[in-house]
C-alpha cells in the first residue's frame, strides 16, 4: 500500500515547492512520482506504459529528488525519459517533441537555494491548482497496486537549441555586430546559453554559465534589481546594446537596455508585440498579468491588438493563451509566452531570441522605452506574510475595500486591484513565496505617493509593515 501525507505548505497554486530537508524530502519526490504516474495511467487507460519526461535544475538537492521521482514513476508503471540538467522550458519542449503524456521538472525556480520543488505537465497542459490538491488527497487515501515501469536517459539539448534559434537563423552574421551581455546566474540555462551564442550573430559575453546550486555570484532572480548590478557594470564596460538575465530555471527573463534601464516584463511584452507578424491584429489578444502597467496595456492597444488583464502565474497564463489562441502573453516578473509560432509556454531563452531578432531588424529597445509616457509606478514590492495568513489577510482587506469603493473599480481576479482618481494599486498573495505582492501606479508623482499611503495603512491594519519603496 502506497500512502503519504505531504506538508500542506508545499502544495501550491502553480507547482509543488518547499524547503529541502524540512517541508520537502526525498520520499515526497518518490510519492509525487508514484501518484502522478498512477494519475497519468488512469487518464490514458489504453497505454500500458505512458511516457513521462523528467528533468532538473542545478540546485544541490535536485539530483536526489530527481532520482526518487524517477523511482516513484517506475513503480507506477510508466516509461520515463530522463533529460537531465537543463532549464524548465527544455522540459516543456521535450514534452511536446516526444508527445509525452506527462512531464515533471525538479526546480526551485527563483527561490532561495535551500528550496526545491516540481513543475508538472499533464498531456501538454499545466497541472496546477485543483490538480495539485487532488494529487495530495489521492496520496493521503493511498493506492494498493504496484506496476513495473522503466526509464532511460535521453538528450534533447541540441534539438531544443535548434528549435529556439529559428527566428534569428536567417540573419547574416556580418550584418549584426552589436555586443550582448548574458547573465546566467549559475542557473540551469548556462550551458545552453553558451551553445546558443555560438550559433547566432552578434558579439556575446556570457557571465556565470557554469551551473552551481550555491549561486556564488548572486541569486538568480532578475526581478530583483540588486541581482542585475554585475550585468549592468559589464554592459557599461563593453558598451553593450543589451543585457539579458535569467532566473534559476530559465523560464523568466530580465532585460537591461543600452541606457542602463531595467525593463519590466510587461513593457518588454509590449515591445515584443512588434515581433507578431499578423494581418489580423484587431482580432488577436495579447495577455498581461494583473500587476501590469496601464502604459504597457495602452501601448499594445496602439499597436492594433486587443489587450487583456489576466491572473498572475505561469500556469494560469498558459491555460488562457490556449483558450483564446493568444499570440503573446507576458508577466511583470519576466515570464514571456509566445503562442504565434511557438508552443505557448514561458521560455526565457526563446524570448531572448525574439528580442534579438527585433534588434537585428533595427527595432531598438531603448528607443521604444524612451518613447513611452513618463511612468509613476512602483517596483513589485514583496511584504513578508506567512503562508498561513496571507490569503485571509487579503480577505480582511477586501471587506474594507468594498465598503469604500464601487465594485466596478475593483478587480478581484487575483488579489485586489483597485482604481481611483490617483491611479491604481494592487495587493495580492504570492503563490510562490511567503509574501504579499504590492504595486501601484499614479497619474503623477504626488498621486503615486497617495496610493502608497493608502496601501501602507491597509497593511498596517493587518499588522504588516510596508517600507519605503
Amino acid at each position: 500500500m502506497y500512502k503519504h501525507t505531504f506538508d500542506s505548505t508545499i502544495l501550491r497554486s502553480y507547482d509543488i515547492r518547499g524547503i529541502y530537508g524540512k517541508t520537502l524530502k526525498d520520499d515526497d519526490a518518490f510519492m509525487i512520482g508514484f501518484f502522478f504516474g498512477i494519475t497519468v495511467r488512469e487518464k490514458n487507460p489504453h497505454k500500458k506504459h505512458p511516457l513521462i519526461i523528467i528533468g532538473m535544475d542545478g540546485r544541490l538537492s535536485s539530483p536526489s529528488l530527481e532520482e526518487n521521482l524517477n523511482e516513484g514513476l517506475k513503480n507506477s508503471g510508466c516509461q520515463i525519459y530522463r533529460i537531465g540538467l537543463g532549464p524548465t522550458p527544455m522540459l516543456y519542449f521535450a514534452s511536446n517533441y516526444f508527445k509525452a503524456d506527462g512531464a515533471i521538472q525538479v526546480t526551485g525556480s527563483h527561490n532561495p537555494k535551500d528550496y526545491n520543488g516540481f513543475k508538472i505537465v499533464l498531456n501538454q497542459e499545466s497541472f496546477f491548482g485543483e490538480d495539485i490538491q487532488k494529487l495530495g488527497h489521492f496520496a493521503s487515501k493511498g493506492y494498493s497496486k504496484k506496476f513495473d515501469g522503466f526509464s532511460k536517459f535521453v538528450k534533447v539539448n541540441s534539438k531544443y537549441v535548434n528549435a529556439i534559434i529559428k527566428p534569428i537563423k536567417n540573419v547574416e552574421r556580418h550584418s549584426f555586430d552589436k555586443t550582448i551581455v548574458w547573465d546566467c546566474g549559475n542557473g540551469a540555462s548556462g550551458p545552453l546559453v553558451k551553445m546558443i551564442t555560438t550559433k547566432i550573430p552578434g558579439n556575446h559575453i556570457v557571465l556565470y554559465s557554469d551551473v552551481n546550486g550555491n549561486f556564488p555570484n548572486h541569486h538568480p532572480d532578475p526581478t530583483d534589481e540588486s541581482t542585475l548590478k554585475i550585468l549592468l557594470k559589464k554592459m557599461r564596460e563593453v558598451d553593450a546594446e543589451i543585457g539579458i538575465a535569467f532566473d534559476g530555471d530559465g523560464d523568466r527573463i530580465g532585460v537591461i537596455d543600452k541606457r542602463g534601464r531595467s525593463v519590466a516584463g510587461d513593457l518588454l511584452t509590449a515591445f515584443l508585440a512588434n515581433s507578431i507578424t499578423s494581418n489580423d491584429k484587431k482580432n488577436q489578444t495579447i495577455i498581461l498579468d494583473i500587476k501590469s502597467s496601464d502604459i504597457a496595456y495602452d501601448k499594445i492597444i496602439s499597436l492594433g491588438f486587443k489587450a487583456e488583464i489576466g491572473k498572475t502565474g505561469h500556469s494560469n497564463i498558459k491555460k488562457r493563451i490556449k483558450e483564446i489562441k493568444s499570440p503573446l502573453a507576458g508577466e511583470v516578473s519576466g515570464h514571456i509566452f509566445f503562442g504565434d509560432t511557438y508552443f505557448g509556454y514561458d521560455d526565457a531563452l526563446y524570448a531572448s531570441i525574439r528580442l534579438l531578432t527585433l534588434i537585428t531588424n533595427n527595432i531598438e529597445l531603448d528607443k521604444f522605452i524612451s518613447s513611452l509616457p513618463k511612468a509613476y509606478i512602483s517596483p513589485e514590492i514583496k511584504v513578508f506574510c506567512s503562508d498561513k495568513i496571507k490569503f485571509s489577510t487579503i480577505d480582511n482587506i477586501s471587506k474594507i475595500i468594498f465598503k469604500k469603493y464601487n465594485s466596478n473599480d475593483v478587480i478581484t481576479l487575483d488579489g485586489l486591484r483597485v482604481k481611483n482618481t490617483h491611479g491604481w494599486w494592487l495587493i495580492r498573495a504570492s503563490n510562490t513565496e511567503e509574501a504579499l505582492v504590492v504595486r501601484f501606479e499614479g497619474n503623477t508623482e504626488k498621486d503615486k505617493n497617495e496610493l502608497f499611503s493608502e496601501v501602507k495603512n491597509l497593511l498596517k491594519n493587518e499588522g504588516l509593515t510596508l517600507d519605503n519603496y
